[in-house]
């Protein structure tokens, strides 16, 4: 893979109509923020869906990263939480955090994230996230930031997922499990006042 050829993808892509593009994240994969930000210039309607990384990178960074590109792109930036991933990368990528911890960590993540690209300046005390006076001075294009994107089937997954995220990912499922897996996803929403 080369810039010529994911030039060639997008602007196949673009032309073709598709609403946007997830470009993968980790270890054997391009940087997808430096693919996306590539790309979207030679773009007019695709978006682009890229990950930010609870425990990997800290959430006022990540919601300066998502605002700059949401603005470069001209508000065609999605964003995939990426929590999981294999437990080998995470370890090279010195995540050390159990499975239950990784979710506490993005809550805590999507709660300063979004507070900041809503514009507010955050003050936070987690169990594992501390932020005194965060804030960003360029806000995104997107209203209230770039729409989250988001999958897991654990009970902490679903938990944060019914918190605060837009729309929920899952894997190709019979469809039978898919359909009870969302409907557990929207009755946790539902009774966080929120719609996924």
């Amino acid at each position: 893979v080369d810039l010529a050829y994911l030039q060639q993808v997008a602007i196949a892509a673009d032309n073709l109509g598709f609403y946007g593009v997830l470009i993968p994240t980790g270890k054997s994969c391009e940087d997808a923020w430096l693919v996306a930000s590539a790309l979207a210039p030679i773009t007019k309607k695709l978006r682009y869906l890229v990950a930010v990384r609870p425990g990997l990178q800290p959430p006022t960074l990540a919601a300066r990263m998502a605002a700059t590109l949401d603005r470069l792109s001209e508000g065609r930036l999605l964003i995939n939480v990426v929590t999981g991933g294999d437990p080998v990368e995470n370890k090279g990528d010195g995540i050390f955090l159990s499975h239950a911890d990784r979710y506490k960590v993005t809550d805590e993540f999507l709660s300063i994230y979004s507070q900041l690209l809503k514009g507010q300046t955050v003050d936070y005390q987690g169990e594992h996230l501390h932020v005194e006076g965060a804030e960003i001075l360029f806000p995104p294009i997107q209203q209230d930031g770039p729409p989250l994107f988001f999958g897991g089937s654990s009970e902490p997954a679903i938990d944060v997922a019914a918190k605060h995220i837009d729309t929920y990912l899952t894997w190709g499922e019979p469809p039978a499990a898919v359909a009870e897996k969302l409907a557990m996803v929207r009755e946790r929403a539902q009774q966080a006042g929120r719609t996924v």
